[in-house]
């Protein structure tokens, strides 16, 4: 199990590679032979807009994702959030929270975005998933800022309803 400091260092390796790749692959993508100062052109773009910084390194230049740069990253990331394993373990996952006022966007947003992954509203602050969800939710919590206030409870059973909530929601066995 990867603790947050450990979660967030992978997301941002993740996402360093995936700013290099996406710029190689925009110099590669319409050109046989790209040239040099493509790649150098989209790397100053990508300074411009504060995206990434450069830093000297002896003789070497560092590449270095800037916060805004993590952020857009991480803005395509939600919107293609999916369940990666939709098979189901036995288990049930409560996701309850109590996001403040001040929070209202990222909370409305999160709801949202637990309907959209298929999770079963129970009550206002309390949804319910047939499936594992820790690392979606937690990539949630990240993006929207909002780790401090949602909680994860994994239950062997729900005692009345559970029928209910697989014939409801999803298909298959339960």
């Amino acid at each position: 199990m990867v603790n947050k400091k450990g979660l967030i260092r992978i997301i941002e390796a993740s996402i360093a590679i995936l700013i290099i790749f996406a710029a190689l692959f925009i110099v590669f993508m319409n050109r046989p032979a790209p040239q040099e100062r493509d790649l150098g052109r989209i790397i100053k773009r990508l300074e411009k807009q504060e995206m990434i910084s450069l830093r000297e390194k002896g003789q070497q230049v560092e590449i270095v994702i800037t916060e805004k740069g993590e952020r857009r990253l991480l803005e395509y990331d939600f919107e293609e959030l999916e369940f990666r394993s939709l098979k189901r373990d036995g288990k049930w996952r409560l996701i309850m929270f109590d996001i403040p006022n001040e929070k209202k966007n990222a909370r409305d947003s999160f709801r949202r975005k637990l309907e959209q992954l298929g999770c079963v509203r129970l009550q206002e602050s309390i949804y319910v998933s047939a499936f594992p969800c820790k690392d979606e939710v937690d990539f949630l919590c990240h993006f929207l800022e909002i780790s401090d206030f949602v909680s994860i409870v994994v239950l062997e059973k729900i005692e009345r309803g559970e029928q209910l909530i697989f014939k409801k929601y999803y298909s298959g066995p339960i």
